[in-house]
């Protein structure tokens, strides 16, 4: 799993960076825009907040299914227009809701992780919670970083091929 950390970029800058798949040093971006300040300890100090939030979620307790269900119905999801053709879906950000909603993104953060079933998305790998009538996922997950996505879209993207969920355009 990758991993967060500090990095000196130039004789003035430090930067939030990642090691990508092939070890190659990448600078991690917040809203599109990549995590760049003017001293190490700037730096230092929001890699320190990523971490204490990414401890929190940890710590959440897991919804129940109903609870986690109830939830994701009371949230206002927006449709991923980039994708309506390739890959229907909605997503919701974290740091949209209420401090109090963000505490229960946390505990259905961990609702997903310990009730997902594995499914592959055009051959990527990806944990699925599916309540209801949606199948939920995350991506983007650092060692030491919170989610601060969820998408989700309609079981009837989902198909179970061999005792394995697959996508279905």
């Amino acid at each position: 799993m990758t991993k967060l950390y500090v990095d000196e970029i130039s004789s003035s800058q430090f930067a939030i960076c990642f090691d990508d798949a092939s070890g190659v040093r990448q600078i991690h971006q917040e809203d599109f825009k990549p995590q760049v300040f003017g001293s190490a300890a700037e730096a230092f100090a929001v890699l320190a907040v990523l971490t204490s939030e990414r401890a929190r979620e940890d710590a959440a307790v897991p919804l129940s299914l109903s609870e986690a269900a109830d939830f994701a119905l009371g949230l206002r999801w927006k449709f991923a227009t980039t994708y309506a053709k390739t890959a229907p879906h909605e997503y919701i950000v974290k740091k949209w809701l209420s401090p109090a909603d963000q505490l229960l993104f946390e505990r259905f953060v961990q609702t997903m992780k310990h009730n997902s079933v594995v499914g592959y998305f055009y051959g990527h790998k990806n944990d699925y919670l599916i309540l209801n009538t949606h199948y939920y996922w995350y991506m983007g997950q650092y060692e030491n970083r919170a989610i601060n996505l969820i998408n989700r879209t309609t079981v009837d993207h989902l198909v179970l091929v061999g005792g394995v969920y697959q996508y279905k355009p």
